[in-house]
This record gives structure tokens, sequence and C-alpha cells, in this order.
């Protein structure tokens, strides 16, 4: 306490002077950084003010906050104490597309980026990769802001005709536009699994296996503040001077912030294109946060979450010195815990849209020196593959009608398990769908609108994939012995008697009976397979499934 009183009285002391140095921030960046004491009263009213928002370094005696020009005036009519935290300056080179086309010509793939592209050298650098790789990449223009500036993506995934067979998976950075670190590696990381392809196996399988989509840069207008060629004046913020991270649908609160045209254009991207997995990039501290941001109790798959995460900050630490990414508990946080925010993108993804998606903070200066991007890129490499690689594993399969054969759209259920919609939806066009889940044993419930629910038991193990496609039947609809004849498999090994079924006839009864009518097994078909380890003479058996009291019969052969 006494320390908080020492530093207000400092500033009140050095106010003139200090006044004069803040006053010139404010006119060239419009926006400045000021710690004030922590108190949830008054913390809940500031935050309603257009232009404030709460930043990295706040703790549960103060808070950060990035208060712009326009907000500052009614921010200082109530007559708070505060600290003022100058802005740090950093060393960053701006190169135009000149000059990184050249260093291109030299290199199969690019080098090392130790700058940051001038606006028009990054639209030209999204543009050229689908040139460079046109049967692996293309470019998606995904909206025009009124600044004329574009969010622009890539999506990279090779066997275009089987893209439904894949998890969509998502990087995106620099929403904040002065959180500048993931800009440049997201360049890096799209150039990396484009031109290395052919040559290694592990990204050649990466990219065969996943739908990967890429936007390097969420808010061109807070990162080209002061202009296309120069990032020296970036902020947090876009335009409107709102933090784009608290402008989302918020799944506790409703819509937190006004909604801006940059969050509409990702709310329409994530109606467009089915993402799975994803992760957000900013910079200002050092960790890998995951959901919830706004709920204090912990989300349902929370073990698989904190499986992820702890991997990504155990990966990074191998790659890089002592030291680096150690923030929180050793590299990784749950959102709440770290601090309560409303209206995330994280939160958004997985609530709304049935994704998981985490936020990954990458270095502790925001707006790091153009030198040291090279060494963020190498220490985070490997985790960001292994991350991406995540999103092929776990439960996945095709949902269709036991008629039809179509697709459905179907609820992935996890009875005494799932809430806050950590359930997921099959998709109602291909039926595929994801389900990320931490190892051990679920019963999974099937379940769509007018269609009997079904009901399996999985086994999941880490980094593996489980794959179960299931056949929904009509309310009411009988089955008949015509719809599964042909998939009917009965397989003798040596003593063993392996009976493959359909899914759909998971919950039926079954019975063996030999030539006389003695009957030699029954039981549930409870999986989509029975084994039965049996001593019955060679000889012609029947099979009977029984379901509702309507047999049907299959004569098989057994010879041991």
């Amino acid at each position: 306490m006494l320390r908080w009183y020492i530093i207000c009285f400092l500033i009140w002391f050095s106010s003139n002077g200090t006044a004069q140095t803040m006053q010139d921030e404010l006119k060239r960046y419009d926006v400045v950084e000021l710690r004030i004491k922590a108190d949830s009263e008054k913390l809940n009213h500031i935050l309603k003010i257009g232009g404030i928002a709460i930043d990295h370094g706040s703790t549960a005696d103060s808070i950060i906050l990035v208060v712009s020009k326009k907000a500052f005036q009614t921010f200082n009519e109530l007559g708070l104490s505060y600290e003022w935290i100058p802005r740090k300056e950093s060393t960053l080179r701006v190169k135009d597309y000149n000059y990184i086309s050249s260093l291109k010509s030299r290199s199969a793939c690019m080098e090392d980026m130790n700058y940051y592209p001038a606006y028009q050298a990054y639209v030209s650098m999204m543009y050229d990769f689908e040139a460079r790789y046109p049967g692996l990449c293309q470019t998606l223009d995904l909206g025009t802001l009124s600044s004329g500036r574009k969010i622009l993506a890539v999506k990279i995934t090779s066997d275009i005709e089987d893209e439904e067979l894949k998890p969509g998976f998502f990087y995106t950075s620099t929403m904040h536009g002065d959180e500048l670190v993931g800009y440049p590696m997201m360049l890096q990381l799209i150039d990396y699994l484009l031109c290395n392809y052919d040559t290694d196996d592990r990204i050649k399988s990466i990219v065969d296996n996943v739908n990967i989509y890429i936007n390097p840069l969420a808010n061109p207008d807070g990162t080209y503040r002061g202009g296309d060629t120069t990032v020296e004046q970036s902020i947090r913020f876009n335009n409107s001077f709102a933090d784009l991270n608290r402008s989302f649908p918020d799944p506790k609160v409703g819509q937190y912030r006004p909604i801006q045209e940059e969050t509409e254009i990702f709310m329409q991207f994530a109606d467009d294109y089915r993402i799975n997995m994803s992760c957000n990039l900013h910079s200002g501290v050092e960790l890998i946060n995951y959901p919830w941001d706004t709920y204090s109790e912990r989300h349902a798959d929370d073990s698989w979450m904190l499986r992820v995460a702890r991997d990504y900050a155990d990966t990074v630490q191998s790659f890089s010195p002592e030291g680096y990414f150690l923030d929180e508990d050793n590299g990784v946080t749950n959102g709440f815990d770290w601090y309560e925010a409303n209206g995330s993108r994280q939160d958004y993804h997985t609530y709304f849209k049935r994704g998981r998606e985490m936020t990954l903070e990458l270095s502790d200066i925001k707006r790091l020196d153009s030198d040291s991007l090279p060494s963020y890129w190498h220490y985070n490499r490997n985790a960001l593959l292994n991350y991406l690689e995540e999103s092929q594993y776990g439960l996945r399969g095709k949902v269709t009608d036991c008629n039809s054969g179509e697709p459905l759209e179907a609820e992935v259920y996890i009875e005494f398990h799932d809430r806050r919609n950590s359930s997921v939806f099959s998709d109602s066009i291909s039926g595929q769908y994801f389900r990320y889940l931490a190892q051990g044993n679920y019963t999974i419930s099937f379940m769509a609108e007018a269609y009997d629910t079904l009901s399996q038991i999985v086994t999941i193990l880490d980094k593996s994939n489980n794959v179960l496609d299931v056949e929904l039947c009509p309310n009411g609809s009988v089955n008949t012995k015509d719809n599964f004849d042909d998939e009917i498999q009965i397989v003798v090994q040596g003593n063993k008697i392996r009976i493959q079924a359909p899914t759909r006839l998971s919950g039926f009864r079954f019975m063996i009976y030999d030539v006389s009518g003695q009957k030699c097994h029954e039981g549930d078909i409870i999986d989509m397979s029975i084994m039965l380890d049996t001593h019955m003479s060679p000889g012609l058996y029947s099979l009977v499934l029984l379901q509702d009291a309507v047999p049907f019969s299959f004569n098989f052969m057994y010879l041991r």
C-alpha cells in the first residue's frame, strides 16, 4: 500500500514534465498505457468507456490499461491516480516487395524474416503463395475494410476433392495491431508448409490430412496505423479504437462490445468454412491460454485442452533458451484463472461454433526488434506443427441415413460429460464430424431430429484417431434384411467366430443355432463386431438377429 502511494506521489510531483511527455505520446501514437490501482467497481465503469482495454501485466493489485486519445479525456475526468507507462521503442525494419522478392529468388524456401513487410508487400506475398503452389494453396480474400485494406488468408491442402474428409484448422495472428511477433511468423509457416511439401514426410502428412487456413494479419488498420510502409505507430485497437478481442458475442454476457467490421468478417469466415481447431496468436507475455475466458468453471474437455497446451509449452521450451515461455504456470494458463475477459474470439469459436480454440502469447515484447524475429520463429516452429497435428487426432467419422445413405447433421454428445456447448455436430453436407477428447473410454451418442439415437462405447488414445462411422434410422422405421444382408460378415478364425455388423445393428440381440435348432450362443450387439470363442462342431449354422421381435436369419458354414 505504501509503495502505491509513493508511486502516486511521484507522478503528481512530476506532473508537469510527465504530462507533456505523455501528451506527446498520445499525439504521436493515439494511445497510451496507464497503470491504476485494482478496484473492481471502478474498473467495470472504466471498461464501459470505448477506447479503453485491459492489457497484459495486470495483477490482483494493479491494472494496466490501454487508453486511446479520445478516451483519455473521459478517463481523466474520473480523477483516478495513475502511472504512465512509456512506450518501449524497438527497431522495426519494414521492407517493400522488391526487396522481399529478391531474397526469395535466391532460395526455394523463404529465408528467415528479420523484417516486417510493408502492407502492399504483404498482400503480394499472400497472392504469390497461390501463384507458386497452385495445387496446394489458395488465397482467400475474406473482406475489405472501410480503409481499403484487406483481411486475407491462405488455404493449404492437397486433394481438394477429398477435403470434406479432413478437419479444418485455423491459425490467425495480430488481431491486436501492435502485437507483431506472430505476423511474420505466420508468413514463415505458410512458406514452410508449401516449400517442404515434396521433401518432408511430416509436412506432407499434415498437408494431406488437414484443411489448413492461415491469416497472418487480422487487424491491418491497427498494425499500419501510421501508414502502409511503417509499423512504428502500430496500436492495439482498430480504426474505431475498438479491442477486437472483446468484440465477439460472449457466451455469458452476450454482445459485450459493438461488433466491428473485422469481427463480422471473421464471423462470416467461421460460417463459411468448417473450423474444428484453431489458435489465435498474440504477444505481450509468453504462454498459451485455453478456454474459458468468460466462465470460472472449466470446459468439459479441460483435460484435453490442458494436455495440448502443456505439450505446446514443453516443446517450445525444448527449442529455446532457458527463461523463455515461462509465464503463469510454466507457460500455460486457463483463461479465467489468468484474468476474466468477455467477448474473446477464443470463447466465441469454442462455444458458438463448437470448435476448439486457444490463444498463444509469443513474446513479452509486443513490437519485437526485427533482428529477433528469426529466433522466435525457430523457438516456436515445431510447437506450431505439433499443435496443427493435434487436429488429426481424437474421434472422427461420418453420420448417414440408414436407408438412403445420405449425410446427416447430428449432435455427437457424451452424457455426464458435455456441458456449455461442448458437444459437436456432424456436417450437414458431408456428414463428417471431429471430436477432440482426452485419453479414456466414452459412451458417444449420435442424435438427430426425427431419428433414433445411437450410442457407442469408444476408446480414445492420445495422439491417435478413432474412426467411427454411424448410420441413423428414422423414428419408427423398420430395418429389413435387404437393408443389410450384404453388410453382415461372418469370419471363422480357428475356434473363434467374428461377426461384423453395420453400425445400425447396435442394440440388436443375436442367436446362433445349429441344424437341429439347438441354440449355441446368444447375446447383445453392443459394438459393431462380436468375437465368440467357441467349440462348435463343423457344419451349417444360422445367425439370427432380433429387433422388436422381428427376426432376420443368415446361414453360414463353420469349418475349423
